[in-house]
């Protein structure tokens, strides 16, 4: 996960030199067949891919047009989520950790090992920090959950997604 600017700029420029090493294989590829390129040429075009959905989730999170962002713990990365909220929030590492009372480095270290090494009572100020309401839920009508096909499920979540509502029997 590209977490801030300067990230973002090297992995822009990585892109490009991914880009033509992708180029230059497919032109050599086009005179003679050689499979050790073919196979180079195919770790190449999955780390273009992979590098391709960093860099739009990146500039998706900057792009100031997010009206919402949610996290399912059961689906995603929690520690992403947070990360993600601060990139979406125009927050720098900087303002974070002037905002919490502690050394910018620590909020980079916390973000490097993905906040993994940061105590509880520290997540806790952090979402204040960044504003974010988190919502704990636990269903206890599991035969619900059992008898309901799970593509109605993914449904539910999709609309809610687009912004509409759909309730369905057995869900608050």
């Amino acid at each position: 996960m590209i977490k801030n600017k300067k990230q973002y700029t090297m992995m822009k420029k990585q892109l490009e030199k991914l880009l033509t090493n992708i180029w230059d294989i497919k032109e050599i590829l086009q005179k003679e067949n050689n499979i050790q390129l073919r196979l180079q040429l195919g770790t190449f075009e999955r780390g273009l891919v992979k590098l391709q959905n960093e860099l739009e989730e990146y500039e998706k999170l900057t792009s100031k047009s997010l009206s919402w962002l949610e996290f399912d713990s059961f689906k995603d990365d929690m520690n992403k989520a947070i990360i993600s909220f601060r990139i979406a929030s125009d927050i720098s590492q900087k303002k974070l950790a002037e905002e919490m009372f502690i050394q910018e480095q620590q909020i980079q270290r916390y973000e490097q090992s993905d906040y993994l090494s940061a105590s509880f009572e520290r997540i806790l100020q952090l979402l204040e920090a960044l504003e974010i309401r988190m919502i704990l839920r636990k269903d206890f009508k599991k035969d619900t959950f059992k008898t309901t096909p799970a593509n109605v499920w993914e449904l539910s979540d999709e609309i809610r997604k687009r912004g509409s509502i759909l309730q369905i029997a057995g869900e608050e």
